[in-house]
């Protein structure tokens, strides 16, 4: 049965009645306001609370390097093979010689779908329907570059975007009050400078400068001067920037064995945007929020075990639960709104290895394991990824007068997870997660 039916039978007063019973002294709140636009914040902001994506845990990125995908991130920390590994540890570039650049193109084909099995609306009325394939596919492209300043001191810069999401649902599902779109990226630059301490020992330090843009978008309930009400679509969007250190370190305690640790540190951004239901009648308003994203540590190993054979191991861990949420204030003087996130740390771990085919080319492998934000990991509306486990496939190569090629494929599976949702303002969602991923890359570094 749909909202216009329930309206229709019920009455506007008895909707109106019915919606402010349920939870959330907030939605009361805004309900008494003579103003409908006071009311519509906490419905249209329901869809903060669900971005997600089939990358990593909460909405943290791994794929950063086509070249260190074809071992599913395993060694990405300690490993030297092209430039590209600066964007995991920026101490991997002192051995690095001469100067050079690394550039690549990231392709993702996702099939990720939440399965609606009971959704009410804000005003109770069942809703009906699957999401659709919610993750879109997606191209992504980087850079880095390598230049020695002196004799064991090398500067690195490079860009990435180690936090980004972008899903899109069917306009009519069970979850629309919840979720039409979300998108959250945050386009990276990172500078470093690294150097080479010892011959066992390289240091590196460095800043990360980080412009993050945020739009989401559901279904809202919006109350009409005069008690009536109208569904309509409604949106909140904001851009900021922050930065913060970055820091890393590669011990070679033998000719053999290399050894990487990274940090990075957490990123607070003051995000400003506007917000409103314009179908509706709503006026766009401006308003501000922080978006507090988390700081990571990962260690990595390279080990050569014979002239042809290399494994590799990492461990990354995302420390999320230093996301909070969004606290959102209003130009207008409207009270502030809190939409509390609670998180777990996320980490990754991996294994791989690469063989030495011929003279020029390597074949690599890798398995690796990432976990959920989730406190239980399942999904929810707060965190919609799931437990993952990602294969990866790689083929490095060094063509004469040309530079070093990396082609790299990778498949993702999520785990089946349970997606639970529920507020005064966006009604309830339960189902079930479940999804893949096809990825390929292409890298290539030139020496200049």
């Amino acid at each position: 049965m749909s909202m216009m039916v329930v309206i229709g039978r019920a009455g506007a007063h008895t909707a109106r009645a019915a919606l402010s019973q349920r939870r959330g002294l907030t939605v009361f709140k805004y309900l008494e306001c003579s103003h409908h636009a006071r009311w519509a914040a906490p419905a249209l902001l329901g869809s903060v609370l669900f971005a997600t994506t089939v990358a990593a845990g909460g909405f943290h990125s791994q794929y950063q390097s086509a070249t260190a995908a074809g071992t599913a991130f395993a060694g990405a920390s300690a490993r030297a093979d092209d430039a590209s590994f600066f964007l995991y540890n920026p101490a991997v570039i002192s051995a690095l010689e001469g100067r050079q650049t690394y550039i690549d193109a990231r392709a993702f084909a996702p099939s990720v779908e939440i399965a609606s099995s009971r959704a009410l609306s804000p005003l109770g009325a069942a809703v009906t329907g699957d999401s659709g394939n919610i993750a879109r596919n997606a191209l992504a492209a980087g850079s880095v570059t390598v230049v020695p300043i002196m004799r064991g001191l090398n500067f690195g810069i490079g860009s990435s975007a180690p936090f980004a999401t972008d899903v899109e649902t069917r306009s009519q599902w069970g979850g629309q009050y919840h979720l039409l779109r979300s998108y959250m990226v945050g386009l990276t630059v990172n500078g470093a400078l690294s150097w080479q301490a010892t011959p066992w020992l390289a240091l590196a330090g460095g800043v990360q400068v980080q412009r993050m843009e945020n739009r989401f978008e559901n279904l809202a309930v919006v109350p009409l001067s005069g008690g009536s009400l109208v569904e309509a679509p409604a949106y909140l969007k904001g851009t900021g920037w922050a930065a913060g250190p970055i820091a890393g370190l590669v011990l070679t305690p033998t000719r053999d064995t290399r050894i990487g640790l990274a940090w990075k540190s957490g990123l607070t951004h003051r995000m400003d945007g506007t917000a409103g239901a314009p179908a509706a009648g709503v006026p766009v308003e401006r308003l501000h929020y922080d978006l507090d994203l988390p700081p990571s540590i990962s260690i990595g190993l390279e080990q050569r075990l014979s002239p042809s054979w290399r494994l590799f191991a990492e461990w990354s861990r995302v420390d999320w639960t230093r996301f909070k949420g969004f606290d959102i204030s209003f130009a207008s003087g409207r009270p502030d709104e809190h939409r509390p996130i609670n998180w777990q740390a996320t980490w990754l771990a991996g294994l791989g290895v690469g063989y030495q085919l011929t003279k020029r080319t390597e074949i690599t492998s890798g398995l690796s394991y990432d976990t959920s934000a989730s406190r239980d990991g399942s999904g929810s509306t707060l965190s919609p990824d799931a437990n993952k486990i990602l294969l990866g496939f790689g083929i490095n190569h060094d063509a004469p007068g040309i530079g070093r090629l990396s082609f790299s494929y990778g498949h993702l599976w999520l785990r089946d997870a349970p997606v639970k949702a529920s507020s005064a303002a966006s009604g309830q969602l339960d189902g079930t997660l479940a999804g893949q991923m096809h990825t390929a890359g292409v890298g290539y570094t030139v020496k200049w």
